[in-house]
């Protein structure tokens, strides 16, 4: 598996861990279990950045073809 389709599941991966650390966050909240609100908070922001450096990863690498595309095209 090459690095921009890693980096584009992993996005995916990322948001869904994220989402369902979200609902844990509302659950808890609701439920006044006050310790996991943190827990499940921090899961979720770790989760967010993950999805965002996989993002500028899947970014640099779905450009730097296009970019190569096009320098060789302009050389002809």
């Amino acid at each position: 598996m090459d690095k921009k389709r890693a980096a584009f599941l992993s996005i995916f991966l990322f948001l869904a861990v994220n989402i369902v650390c979200l609902t844990k966050v509302i659950e808890s909240y609701y439920g006044q279990e006050y310790g996991h609100v943190y827990t499940y908070m921090t899961v979720a922001l770790l989760s967010t950045l993950f999805a965002v450096a996989a993002f500028f990863i899947w970014r640099k690498e779905e450009y730097k073809k296009v970019n190569d595309a096009k320098s060789i095209l302009s050389r002809e």
